[in-house]
């Protein structure tokens, strides 16, 4: 865990370009107006020590940026099984995490998110960040 590499890798995320297709890690995999890469080290000793993690990360995104949104991965499932339309990224970051937290990157035209990837019970959890220029739905 190394909460100054993750907010460097943080602050590139939000100056560089995204790939024009889904591919695999360069700097992060992603897609079109997104990338998304799982930040710390795993494997995490405890399930505990993931969520300590996002907190402190929490924090730091709160000082740059002001308090962060808090979406709910169930709702935005539930959305999209009536219908609606949910854009990806954040369809497929909803069906890993149950509460996302986003941040608007103050002049950068990005949204910044972090979320527990914990639904697998027969994975470990995962701290994924998300930055895209896709607006919340």
């Amino acid at each position: 865990m190394d909460i100054a590499k993750d907010l460097a890798l943080t602050d590139l995320l939000c100056t560089e370009d995204f790939p024009t297709d889904h591919s695999g890690p360069r700097i992060a995999a992603g897609g079109p107006g997104y990338y998304i890469t799982p930040l710390g080290t795993g494997p995490w000793p405890t399930a505990d020590d993931v969520y300590a993690y996002e907190v402190a990360l929490m924090q730091r995104y709160d000082e740059r940026w002001g308090k962060a949104l808090r979406w709910g991965g169930v709702t935005l499932q539930e959305r999209r099984r009536r219908g609606e339309h949910i854009p990806e990224p954040w369809d497929v970051l909803s069906t890993r995490a149950d509460d996302l937290r986003t941040w608007e990157a103050t002049g950068t035209g990005r949204w910044v998110n972090l979320a527990v990837a914990d639904r697998d019970p027969e994975e470990e959890p995962e701290l994924l960040l998300m930055v895209t220029e896709i607006a919340p739905p």
